[in-house]
């Protein structure tokens, strides 16, 4: 398993005009654009085939409700390079970051989820070597019809210029 590193949230933002141009801002205007009328888009609307560059980086979670819980289904290659292989787990049984610092990831799903609303979020990352580094990521709601729970959420983490050979 990769070795720990230490997040910190610098800002949550639910306005994607405060986020600089990344891979964020182009799975929010495919999610808008899979939206259409409607308040969320379903998981069935999300075709793999029409965001294949943002795939690498993609996160498919599955919401249970009562207690919230997140499970990972799918991590693109990009994620699993730098947080090591997360699906199949849930949010707090793998050790690719600190109990806060999955404390603030499950804030950022939990905040989503309960307002129905995609999320945006810029993170520091300090490595074990002390160096610091900041990522782009995003949290977007699925269900799967009008005024049904979230039973799924995309996220994406946006790694920049960041080589995995930095964080070793």
């Amino acid at each position: 398993m990769l070795a720990q590193t230490e997040h910190r949230l610098i800002r949550r933002e639910s306005d994607i005009e405060r986020i600089p141009p990344s891979l964020v801002r182009d799975l929010h205007a495919y999610w808008l654009k899979k939206r259409g009328g409607r308040a969320i888009p379903a998981w069935a609307d999300v075709q793999p085939a029409e965001i294949t560059r943002l795939l690498p980086n993609l996160i498919v979670a599955g919401i249970g409700h009562e207690p919230l819980q997140v499970r990972y289904r799918l991590a693109g290659t990009e994620i699993v390079e730098f947080r090591g292989e997360i699906t199949g787990h849930r949010l707090g049984e793998v050790p690719w970051s600190s109990s806060a610092g999955q404390a603030v990831v499950m804030d950022g799903f939990k905040r989503a989820i309960v307002e129905r609303i995609p999320l945006f979020s810029e993170v520091d990352i300090t490595t074990r070597t002390g160096a610091h580094h900041q990522i782009f990521a995003g949290i977007w709601p699925l269900a799967p019809r009008c005024g049904a729970p979230i039973d799924r959420c995309l996220a994406l983490e946006d790694y920049g210029n960041l080589s995995r050979n930095a964080l070793s």
